[in-house]
C-alpha cells in the first residue's frame, strides 16, 4: 500500500503555524491510475469526514473511483490521525534559512497516485508578533496578505508550493 506525504512550503513573512482551518478541509488534487497511468481530467477532493464503501472489498476511504480509461478502482484515505501526528500538521517556516517542504498530510492510495493540489479552502495562522491568529486565510494565486494590528506589523505568505512524494 503505497503512502503520499503532502509536503508544502511558503515565504511566511511575521507567521507561522499554517495549516487547513479545521479537519473538515478538503484535500483538492489530481490523481492518475497506477493501471494505465492515466491522468484523471478532472480535480478530487479528500475531505476526513466523508468516508465512502469500497466496491468490490470490505473497507471504507475518503476518496473511491474508478479509472475513467480501463475502469480500475482507485481509492484514498488519510492517515489515521493520533496525538503525535494530527490529521494536518501545521507549517512552521524556519528561522534562519529559505523556506523548506514540510508533511502537511499523509493519504494511503490505492490504484491512484497523487499528482498535484491545490490549496483551496480556509487555512489559519499565526502572527510570530503577537500571536494573533488569523482563521480566514485564503489563497489567491499563491499569496495570501494582511496586517497584524496588534503586532504592528504586515503579515503575508507567498509563493505557495507543494508537492506529493511517495513515502
Amino acid at each position: 500500500m503505497p503512502y503520499f506525504a503532502l509536503s508544502i512550503k511558503a515565504q511566511c513573512e511575521n507567521v507561522t503555524g499554517l495549516e487547513p482551518a479545521d479537519d473538515e478541509f478538503a484535500v483538492i488534487c489530481r490523481v492518475k491510475c497506477t493501471s494505465c497511468h492515466e491522468e484523471h481530467p478532472n480535480i478530487v477532493g479528500m475531505q476526513y469526514g466523508e468516508e465512502k464503501e469500497l466496491t468490490k472489498s470490505r473497507g471504507t476511504a475518503h476518496i473511491v473511483m474508478s479509472c475513467g480509461f480501463c475502469r480500475s478502482q482507485m481509492s484514498a484515505k488519510f492517515d489515521e490521525p493520533t496525538t503525535k501526528a494530527p490529521l494536518f500538521r501545521p507549517y512552521a517556516p524556519p528561522e534562519t534559512s529559505g523556506a523548506n517542504f514540510q508533511v502537511l498530510c499523509i493519504a494511503d492510495c490505492r490504484g491512484m497516485e497523487m499528482v498535484s493540489f491545490e490549496p483551496r479552502g480556509t487555512w489559519k495562522c499565526r502572527s510570530t508578533a503577537s500571536k494573533t491568529e488569523f482563521t480566514d486565510v485564503t489563497f489567491e494565486d499563491g499569496e495570501w496578505t494582511d496586517y497584524d494590528e496588534k503586532g504592528d506589523v504586515p503579515v503575508s505568505i507567498m509563493e505557495f508550493e507543494s508537492k506529493w512524494d511517495r513515502k
